[in-house]
């Protein structure tokens, strides 16, 4: 047996069980072609945009568009159940007091085991009025 193989042989042993190991751990966490099809997506239209702000009051915040359509994948089971009320989009205004016709990314919160696929428009034109 040549020495670049015998030598540390227990080493080299140990290094290649635990190179299977990993790559079997990770075979299986991928997900198999047979899975994809207990998923399935749904469309929400009419999902309404609220205005969020962890440093002032953004009540009277003027949205437009005031809704947008979310379009959300996941497992059957899951989105059998899933209902309107547990969507919530939102746009967050922290740091802004006033603004005039400031475009925003719509944000959406969703259930665990559920994924966004598109949210339509994905910006929303946002105006803040001044407070006296």
């Amino acid at each position: 047996m040549p020495d670049w193989l015998s030598k540390d042989f227990h080493w080299k042993a140990f290094s290649l069980l635990m190179a299977i190991g990993i790559w079997l751990s990770v075979r299986r966490a991928e997900s198999p072609a047979g899975q994809m099809a207990n998923l399935s997506s749904n469309t929400y239209a009419n999902v309404p945009v609220l205005a969020v702000s962890t440093d002032s009051n953004v009540q009277a915040a003027q949205i437009f568009p005031q809704t947008v359509t979310v379009n959300i994948s996941g497992a059957t089971e899951i989105m059998n159940r899933l209902e309107r009320t547990e969507i919530h989009a939102f746009v967050n205004l922290t740091g802004f007091s006033s603004a005039d016709h400031l475009s925003r990314d719509v944000e959406v919160a969703l259930p665990a085991g559920t994924t966004i696929i598109s949210v339509d428009p994905p910006q929303v034109s946002v105006t803040i009025p001044k407070q006296q």
